[in-house]
């Protein structure tokens, strides 16, 4: 069997796995099992290393109580930080580690796509991080910088609520909602299973907005697979020694607590006890 067929036929496979979830009664549950099964077989064979994904929102430290709305699949870099808060089932993330957000439905249809997408703004929106940074000509002094960064990447994957929706409807569909959204909105790719990967055409300044280009050949899934694994491969790393600076996040002061002696002046085995500390 060739490496075109094989693909072509993992695909019906999955296809066939998630068609059998609709059979499940409880929504919380279907959506639980199709996205569990999504991760599994579409989002994490094909992740760079030092990327994970969960389920969750995502904060930014100026507004650290706006959560945006729950995303099916948070991709993050647990070695620039972890969640603030962690749960299997749904983590709170700061936008410092946050590097991509992916949407999971069902039944996707033009409606349900700008639904998707209007989910996926706020976190798009969030640009602004905050990173402590060495001091010039120090070796225990840091700065604080806020900074400007790329907006995290984007995709949605679904099974269509409609198989014989056409890849020029689909496409239409993608710019158009869009458009009507406009910026920050840039969906990186869009997955339909059985139809074809769609993929908003990266800009530079001048060129026109929103083109979208389509594989809908026995490709399609490893031209998401593909797509998906450049967009975090060329994802920009942290700086050496730079940090994420959480602080922001909770409110709160620390007080200097000194060792000190009666007499004002440290006795020689604190003294001793604090050198040693610092060599």
């Amino acid at each position: 069997m060739s490496l075109p067929d094989s693909i072509q036929r993992t695909e019906e496979a999955l296809i066939k796995l998630l068609e059998a979830k609709r059979g499940i009664a409880d929504a919380t549950g279907k959506g639980n099992a199709t996205e569990n099964l999504v991760e599994r077989e579409l989002l994490v064979p094909y992740l760079p290393t030092g990327f994970r994904c969960l389920k969750g929102a995502v904060v930014a430290s100026g507004a650290p109580d706006e959560q945006s709305p729950a995303i099916d699949r948070v991709v993050y870099e647990p070695g620039v930080a972890p969640p603030l808060l962690y749960d299997e089932a749904h983590s709170v993330f700061p936008i410092e580690s946050v590097a991509g957000v992916v949407e999971i439905t069902m039944n996707l249809d033009a409606d349900k796509l700008r639904e998707d997408l209007h989910r996926i703004a706020p976190v798009r929106a969030m640009r602004r991080r905050r990173f402590l940074v060495p001091v010039p000509n120090t070796t225990t002094r840091v700065g604080r910088l806020e900074q400007e960064t790329l907006s995290p990447r984007s995709f949605i994957v679904g099974l269509p609520a409609d198989s014989a929706w056409k890849p020029e409807t689909i496409a239409k569909a993608l710019r158009e909602r869009q458009l009507e959204l406009g910026t920050p909105t840039h969906l990186h790719g869009l997955y339909v299973l059985g139809i074809g990967y769609f993929e908003t055409v990266a800009i530079e300044s001048g060129e026109p907005v929103y083109r979208i280009k389509a594989w809908t050949g026995a490709d399609r899934l490893f031209r998401f697979a593909n797509s998906f694994r450049q967009a975090f491969q060329r994802w920009q790393p942290l700086p050496p020694m730079w940090s994420a600076d959480l602080d922001g996040y909770v409110q709160g002061e620390a007080r200097l607590l000194e060792d000190r002696a009666p007499n004002n002046r440290l006795q020689p085995a604190a003294a001793g006890a604090i050198m040693s500390r610092r060599g």
